[in-house]
């Protein structure tokens, strides 16, 4: 009986044992796991610079995105684009960290991912926000998702349909399929504010280059199109007082012609020019001469010819030799396209 309960007396004190090191064991696996455990980041700003990874077009989405850097001294890194686009980050500070004799900066930033990185910009490229950067600030993407549908202008079946943002430049899409950067849209309703706002007017400039002179409150209304080519064009001048129409005629070539006069054959039409003085100017190889003179009664008439004719040729003479260019359709159509808006700016 003594031997038995000693035997007891030895189990009941092993029991013992081996439950006291299991939960010693436990207690300490629950302790390392809080040490090493991360508190989960809180994306803050508090008040600095955001931004947001900006939409690429598909064909360059495959290069990610760059100016993301892991230091300083190296920048070989691409984040990828899937990741990474619509994110926002945050300039942790407001001036670079460093500048380099090439004139880049380094800015530390921060995403709401949490990843750090060193953001590189270039004030000659733009800057942070300059048309290769991969970055749009968080005010301009808001107002990119704020955007609603709108019509060209009041009463016009076109609408803007979509905006975007490329190379930093701000672009509507167009429910025609045609796009117009914010630049030129706010000049298009300028034009046609200005003439009394007829819808035809404006889908007619959409294929216009307006440009507009600040200092003499002068506009000048162009077809757009190849320059690198001989042409005959009209195009528009207009300011607060008067609207006019202007000729312009171009050699461009290899050569020299040193063009003194021109003839037009369109189809049956002839007309000769008087001799005439033409400037001149030449840039990588090309050389071009051109006049530019106030659109008479003949010279609409030359450019009327020239759009409805199935063949036109100018002959550009020079002092030794000529050449006959042919104008293209498009050419043909923009010379149409600038009588008719004329003709619409006359009803007012």
């Amino acid at each position: 009986m003594k031997n038995y309960v000693v035997a007891m007396f030895i189990l009941f004190l092993m029991a013992g044992c081996q439950t006291t090191q299991v939960r010693q064991a436990t207690f300490e696996a629950s302790t390392v796991a809080t040490q090493t455990s991360k508190p989960e980041f809180v994306y803050n700003p508090e008040g600095k610079e955001q931004f947001v990874f900006n939409e690429k077009l598909a064909s360059l989405q495959k290069y990610g995105y760059r100016n993301f850097c892991k230091s300083t001294k190296t920048c070989l890194d691409r984040l990828p684009y899937e990741k990474y686009v619509g994110m926002k980050g945050y300039f942790d500070t407001e001036e670079p960290i460093k500048k380099d004799y090439s004139g880049y900066e380094f800015y530390p930033v921060i995403l709401e991912n949490g990843e750090k990185y060193y953001f590189v910009a270039n004030d000659k490229y733009g800057g942070k926000y300059g048309p290769s950067s991969p970055i749009i600030s968080l005010e301009d993407y808001e107002i990119l998702q704020s955007f609603s549908p709108e019509p060209l202008i009041p009463g016009s079946t076109v609408e803007l349909v979509g905006n975007e943002i490329v190379a930093g430049m701000k672009f509507y899409g167009l429910s025609n399929g045609k796009k117009v950067s914010e630049n030129d849209l706010d000049l298009i309703r300028e034009v046609c504010n200005h003439f009394g706002n007829k819808p035809e007017m404006a889908e007619l400039l959409l294929d216009m280059k307006i440009d507009k002179d600040e200092v003499d409150r002068k506009y000048f209304i162009s077809p757009r199109g190849n320059i690198l080519r001989s042409e005959a064009k009209l195009y528009i001048g207009f300011n607060d007082m008067d609207k006019w129409l202007r000729f312009k005629v171009k050699y461009y070539g290899d050569n020299w012609l040193f063009v003194n006069s021109y003839k037009i054959a369109a189809d049956d039409y002839r007309w000769q020019s008087p001799r005439m003085v033409f400037k001149r100017d030449h840039s990588s190889g090309s050389v071009w001469e051109w006049i530019d003179v106030p659109a008479s009664k003949q010279e609409i008439e030359i450019a009327k010819a020239l759009a409805y004719a199935e063949t036109a040729t100018i002959r550009f003479q020079g002092s030794k030799y000529y050449s006959d260019k042919q104008l293209k359709k498009d050419q043909k159509e923009s010379i149409k396209k600038i009588l008719n808006l004329f003709s619409l700016m006359d009803g007012v």
